[in-house]
């Protein structure tokens, strides 16, 4: 499987919770061998990651929880 930086960007999330096919994660293989700036946004991805995970705070509402979580399906379904 060919995969484009555009894709690789919107299979990242699926592969890092381990939900693509071994066809997928070759694909993505392929392509961060010879793609630094995939590489790139990976590492900054990371790093990112880690630092939130630092910042402490207070759990969050639950109903504030589901409205959110509610608007972000929305805008995936509407494609942005």
């Amino acid at each position: 499987m060919v995969v484009t930086c555009l894709q690789l960007t919107e299979m990242i999330t699926d592969q890092r919770e381990g939900k693509l096919s071994p066809e997928q994660e070759e694909g993505i293989a392929r392509h961060l061998a010879w793609c630094d700036r995939c590489r790139t946004y990976l590492r900054q991805m990371d790093l990112m990651i880690d630092a939130l995970k630092k910042i402490p705070g207070e759990p969050l509402q639950e109903a504030l929880h589901v409205a959110l979580l509610a608007r972000f399906q929305r805008r995936q379904s509407a494609g942005g």
